[in-house]
């Protein structure tokens, strides 16, 4: 339950991010796609690295 929640409030967060930015024509789109996109790069690269870690210490 703990897992689907922080999925959610993750989710709900990027979609309201994105919604807030698709309302307010001041923001270049896509470059600030590109950012986001570069971010989930990072955080899916930090992620695996750390399991990785984490598998290592179990063996």
């Amino acid at each position: 339950m703990r897992t689907s929640f922080t999925s959610g409030v993750v989710i709900g967060g990027i979609v309201g991010a994105t919604m807030s930015m698709m309302i307010n024509g001041d923001i270049d789109m896509r470059r600030t796609l590109k950012r986001i996109m570069r971010f989930k790069k990072d955080v899916y690269r930090k992620s695996r690295r750390i399991m990785s870690d984490i598998c290592s210490m179990m063996q």
